[in-house]
Order: structure tokens, then sequence, then C-alpha cells
């Protein structure tokens, strides 16, 4: 089944920009995803060196090559900035296409008018 595929804790490791597979784009930026078998997954991120982090959780549907997300939860010992992600933002829905590629985790994120593949490997 699709969705036992998710199970279990991402780290971003590259994307995909322009068709080309790049190393993330800072470093020191270190992201987790992690989707549990109730339904929710949590988004955690930090910039190694740098105070604060961001983390949110959602309710997420997966099918195929679709995952359909719904912000239940914000910590709220987030760093300030976190309110400039849009992906911090209590009931923000989005419906994104995802699929696995060599044990890797896809997700494709619309940044205006380009699509940039989001690369995540297992923990």
């Amino acid at each position: 089944m699709f969705t036992e595929s998710l199970l279990g804790l991402w780290i971003f490791s590259s994307l995909i920009y322009q068709g080309q597979e790049v190393p993330r784009p800072n470093p020191a930026l270190q992201i987790e995803y992690e989707f549990s078998s109730d339904g929710t997954n949590s988004l955690r991120y930090h910039r190694d060196g740098e105070p604060g982090f961001c983390e949110r959780r959602a309710l997420y549907q997966s099918s195929e090559e679709t995952l359909m997300q719904e912000v239940v939860w914000i910590n709220p010992s987030n760093a300030d900035w976190c309110t400039q992600d849009s992906d911090m933002q209590l009931g923000r829905k989005t419906r994104s296409h995802i699929w696995f590629k060599n044990g890797r985790l896809f997700l494709d994120i619309e940044m205006g008018d380009e699509i940039i593949s989001y690369i995540w490997e297992r923990k």
C-alpha cells in the first residue's frame, strides 16, 4: 500500500531544480518529515548554528502519487520567523504530487511558475 511506504522518518537530502538533481541550497538547513500510521505527520526544521526551530503537525491522506495535508497544530515554541513559512500556518491545506524512486521520497512543491522536487531519504 502506498501510505505504508510513507511511514517513518525522512530527512531532506537534495532537490530537483530545472530538471537537475542538486544538493540542498543551504547545508545548515535540517528538515525532518515524519509520517505516522495514525494519519498524522510532522514537519520540523532548524538551521545548524542558529537559534530557533519550526515544527507543525498535519493530518494527511495519500493515494497513488498524491499527498493531501491539513495543518492542525503549530508548536507554540516555534521561532518568530516561522510565521513567514506558509507550511507553518494553522489550517493550511495542500495537495502535492509525491512518488518513490530508489528508496527515496520525492515531493513536488510549486514555487511560482516552477515545480521543485524535494528529495527525502529514510532515516
